[in-house]
């Protein structure tokens, strides 16, 4: 009998040590699954703020790059009054209208790049405000398009502006809706090579209205289509030094386009050409 009950007893504790330890082996391996998915999970938050960090990086250097050439170019043009001015004779009146048209332009440049930097951090902070007034858009439109003729075709390219309708009054806030039309036609000529073509057209769809700029440019990879309105993503379709930018432009079109209740959207191909389209209610506030 103690024998019998020894057996028995030695019998259970083998049984319980081998159940203890497939309970704990389950134990490890659950916690060891746990730790690679812990693992797993930081490597792609490390590799998506690596990423977002190279991003920004060079967001910073075009930014910088942005900001120096008007810089350089205003600082050199002073630099040459000066000089003209130390010598006895007087500086020449058509020398003089010179470098102050020089000046003039690239403190233009300077100021709107400040400004959209400004304006896209308080659109993103929820403190920038439209001014929504009653407006003959087509006329808008047309009157920017022309404004930027001379600057179109300085980079060897021809202007067409084909609106379908001759009138559409729509309610928006007409000086940020000139900005952005002025965004993507400083864009398309950035982006498109001597004797292209850059198109204005504007489309009524009664409740809608769509504004049109198209060119026949370099085009942008369709791999970067989803991010090309991202202020730091952006930057990596850049080509070469004369495509160089910070990126704000298209961030800050996108933005001010949503605050509208509007949407801009994209259709490019890589040798053929980008067509950016703006769709903005007729009456911004409504559901329809």
């Amino acid at each position: 009998f103690p024998y019998t009950t020894l057996f028995r007893s030695l019998i259970g504790l083998i049984y319980f040590i081998i159940n203890y330890f497939k309970i704990l082996n389950g134990l490890v391996k659950e916690r060891t699954e746990e730790l690679n998915k812990e693992l797993l999970e930081n490597e792609k938050m490390y590799n998506k703020l690596l990423k977002y960090e190279k991003y920004r990086n060079t967001y910073l250097v075009n930014l910088s790059h942005e900001l120096r050439t008007p810089l350089n170019v205003i600082l050199s043009s002073e630099q040459l009054i000066s000089a003209l001015n130390k010598k006895e004779s007087k500086i020449p009146k058509k020398d003089l209208d010179k470098y102050m048209k020089i000046i003039k332009k690239n403190s233009k440049t300077l100021l709107k790049v400040i400004n959209d930097l400004i304006d896209s951090s308080r659109i993103t902070s929820g403190s920038y405000k439209l001014n929504i007034e009653k407006t003959d858009i087509v006329y808008l439109v047309e009157e920017v398009a022309l404004s930027m003729k001379s600057y179109i075709e300085s980079n060897g390219l021809e202007l067409i502006i084909d609106p379908e309708v001759e009138e559409k009054v729509i309610e928006c806030d007409k000086t940020n809706i000139e900005r952005c039309v002025m965004n993507l036609i400083s864009n398309a000529v950035k982006f498109t090579r001597e004797k292209g073509t850059i198109f204005i057209g504007i489309e009524d769809h009664d409740d809608t209205v769509d504004i049109i700029v198209r060119d026949n440019g370099i085009g942008i990879p369709k791999e970067h289509q989803n991010i090309i309105f991202n202020r730091f993503s952006q930057l990596e379709t850049q080509v070469s030094s004369k495509h160089c930018s910070s990126g704000i432009g298209l961030t800050l079109v996108k933005s001010l386009v949503e605050l509208h209740n509007g949407k801009i959207t994209l259709v490019s191909e890589v040798g053929v050409g980008s067509e950016f389209r703006i769709t903005l209610k007729v009456k911004p506030n409504s559901e329809k």
